[in-house]
């Protein structure tokens, strides 16, 4: 054999060196003693197959005179599910004219015998003769391939070409001749429909398109204004002058750009959320257990009871999850009615450094270590711009050194593995749940989900337990793309196996802290002011051990205040926490019991009471003043009053100043016995008792004693008489 061959179905470019015109040809048969070729023009719609040797084409290639191409017609389809089926019955139509001929190999090549062979098919099909050569060219020419028999209707026009506008309407004719029939749309009707698209339906408003068809004509094809009443109504040309509402939507969809209008009607922020390309991995961002966890919360779909009262529905409880992303292990949980904010965020981080076996048993669960290993702080977090935004998580970064990522608003696909294990909970367990909610839509005169309310705060926390010994130990995620040393080591896609397999061979990612300095940091900060009552904090004194040893409240009394470091957890007043050796060390400051009101509150629920009580206070301001002017009044008047009277009685007597300071004793004494007459008590004065049944009274034994009689009354002008003379016989009155 040559050291050069050519084979059957092989495509051959001959190029002229004169002219650099290539003629192209596809080998149909070589006979078994590589001899005799035939071939067939790919570029001549009038080709037959043609004899030649074998020599020829081995010369030609080894004189570069020609060489082998690939050939690929594009235009035959190879899978046969995407073919119409009216197309396949025209393709087997066809096939089953000349399958008798081509099967005769090389007799079908010769021209006399093969005209004879088409004579015959004629007759049996009742095919026209062109016809038939037209299939057996295409047959040949598509690689002997049946499929080269579907009909080639990419031929029929310029494919890929607007055709030039003329005179006569273009496009499919229509049924009936009285409807608008639309006009030829040229370069500069496309430019108004491209404009009228952009303006009124790639907008935010989210018209449909028959709107912006309107719109459209309203502004670009309008000729003028009507006025009717007090409105201007456009004035648009006839129908045939107007381009038809199919039209439009033929040339909307030719051109539409489905990125950009999806960007313009639904916003860059839901395009991404909904419409991206997903062509990453979220474990491709993580190199290892503790690269990033990826934190959450939601609403869970079930209503809960009381422990205190289980008549008394207390509405949904909030979870929180923290995951590992490289191994999809669950290392923190909290469940609680906290709202989403940074003290339902800082439960779960706190619980992902807790001892799981220990948080466990606090829920009657009784758990190996293996079962829940993880007691760590990541490298990195993604969360939510709500709880970890601002200087709350200061301290989680500073201290911690925990990096924190906010996802984008309304970009929940950038935390989509936490976002679908609430989905996944859901799915398991919190359905099945008495009191879930089934539908968010309820049916008319359905039974209200609420209530079958039957498990408490605790027991839904004991499931959730469940359901996260569950995931993390026996979840087989058949969808996680394990890589090449995974499969090698043979590890199971279960997060437990994956988590074990990081720390092995991807460690130093995971961060170790104490758990009392980990919610020390998590827990809100604030400065607390050292006074002689107490260390003051938002209007509240604790005390503690540490202060009473180094006489912290003398010196605030002796000399001056100072402030110091005090970290909270806002739902409980009891305490606070004062920071030593730069955050190392803690001392627990308790509420005076001065304070009692404050016991038991949350910080919130006191700073309203201050707010409240300053408010009243601002407001009582006004009425004290008030008042005072009032009382001010009064008082005025009667001063008024009384130095008159006084003024009246010394111009009477005419007394010296001497003698009105001399005689001040004995006029206390006089004024004090006039008092002791006038506010002695006297029950004579008061309503009598009503009468008591003869039978009923008890008679008052007498004294026989002379000496006790009752003294005679004396008026008190007599009296006034006796002390005056008194007076005149002591010398005071002259």
């Amino acid at each position: 054999m040559p050291s050069r061959s050519i084979f059957e179905n092989q495509v051959i470019e001959w190029i002229s060196s004169e002219t650099d015109d290539r003629a192209v040809e596809r080998i149909l048969w070589i006979s078994q003693a590589n001899d005799v070729v035939f071939s067939i023009a790919l570029e001549d719609d009038k080709a037959f197959p043609v004899m030649k040797t074998y020599t020829e084409f081995i010369a030609g290639i080894e004189a570069n005179l020609c060489k082998p191409i690939d050939w690929i017609n594009s235009n035959i389809p190879l899978l046969e599910q995407f073919i119409d089926h009216e197309h396949l019955l025209l393709r087997d139509k066809a096939w089953d004219a000349i399958k008798d001929v081509v099967s005769d190999e090389p007799d079908c090549f010769d021209k006399k015998w093969r005209g004879v062979r088409v004579r015959e098919v004629q007759e049996k099909t009742g095919l026209h003769k062109s016809t038939i050569y037209r299939y057996l060219r295409r047959f040949w020419q598509g690689g002997k391939l049946k499929n080269a028999l579907l009909p080639h209707y990419y031929n029929c026009g310029d494919y890929g070409t607007d055709r030039a506008p003329g005179k006569a309407k273009r496009g499919r004719p229509r049924k009936f001749e009285d409807g608008p029939t639309g006009i030829n749309i040229d370069e500069e009707t496309k430019q108004l429909l491209r404009s009228g698209i952009r303006l009124f339906y790639n907008n935010k408003e989210k018209a449909p398109l028959k709107h912006a068809y309107q719109k459209t004509l309203e502004k670009f094809f309008a000729t003028g204004f009507r006025q009717d009443g007090k409105a201007l109504v456009p004035i648009l040309p006839p129908p045939d002058k107007l381009p038809t509402f199919g039209q439009y939507r033929y040339w909307f969809k030719k051109e539409l750009d489905l990125e950009d209008s999806l960007r313009s009607r639904l916003g860059k922020k839901q395009y991404a959320l909904k419409y991206r390309p997903i062509l990453g991995s979220s474990t491709h961002e993580s190199f290892g257990p503790g690269s990033r966890f990826q934190i959450d919360a939601t609403v869970a779909d079930v209503f809960l009871v009381s422990e205190y009262r289980r008549d008394w529905i207390i509405g949904r409880p909030i979870i929180y999850i923290v995951i590992d992303v490289f191994s999809r292990y669950i290392v923190g949980l909290y469940i609680g009615l906290e709202g989403p904010s940074w003290v339902g965020a800082m439960m779960a981080l706190a619980n992902t450094t807790m001892d799981k076996v220990r948080f466990c048993a606090q829920y009657g669960i009784d758990i190996e270590p293996e079962e829940w290993i993880c007691s760590h702080l990541p490298q990195k977090l993604t969360a939510d711009r709500g709880e970890l935004e601002g200087h709350k998580p200061s301290h989680l970064i500073d201290v911690l050194g925990v990096d924190v990522e906010n996802a984008s608003p309304y970009r929940a696909d950038w935390k989509g593995i936490v976002e679908q294990q609430f989905r996944l909970i859901n799915l398991r367990s919190i359905r099945f749940i008495p009191g879930a909610i089934k539908e968010r839509q309820r049916e008319r005169g359905e039974r209200d989900y609420r209530l079958d309310a039957k498990l408490t705060l605790r027991e839904f926390t004991q499931i959730m337990i469940r359901n996260v010994l569950y995931h993390n130990n026996h979840h087989h995620m058949q969808w996680y793309d394990r890589n090449e040393f995974m499969i090698a080591d043979d590890i199971l896609p279960i997060p437990r196996e994956l988590w074990q397999w990081g720390i092995i061979n991807r460690n130093g990612r995971l961060k170790k802290q104490p758990e009392h300095i980990v919610k020390l940091n998590l827990m809100y900060h604030g400065e607390a002011t050292v006074t002689a009552a107490g260390m003051q904090f938002k209007g509240m004194h604790y005390g503690c051990d540490l202060a009473l040893r180094e006489q912290w409240f003398v010196k605030a009394r002796a000399g001056k205040t100072w402030r110091v470091q005090v970290c909270y957890d806002p739902r409980s007043t009891d305490e606070i926490y004062l920071w030593l050796d730069e955050g190392h060390r803690f001392e627990p400051c308790t509420l005076l019991e001065r304070e009692e009101r404050y016991m038991n509150k949350r910080f919130e629920e006191v700073e309203d009471l201050l707010e409240i009580e300053k408010y009243q206070g601002r407001h009582q301001e006004i009425n004290n003043m008030l008042s005072k002017i009032e009382l001010d009044a009064h008082t005025k008047a009667i001063v008024e009053e009384a130095a008159k009277k006084t003024d009246e009685a010394m111009n009477q007597n005419q007394e010296s100043s001497n003698q009105r300071i001399k005689g001040t004793r004995q006029h206390r004494s006089n004024e004090k016995m006039l008092n002791r007459e006038r506010e002695a008590f006297k029950l004579s004065d008061q309503p009598q008792v009503p009468n008591i049944p003869a039978n009923n009274v008890i008679p008052m034994r007498r004294e026989d004693s002379d000496d006790r009689k009752a003294p005679s009354y004396i008026p008190p002008a007599d009296k006034l008489s006796k002390i005056k003379a008194y007076m005149i016989e002591d010398g005071e009155e002259e």
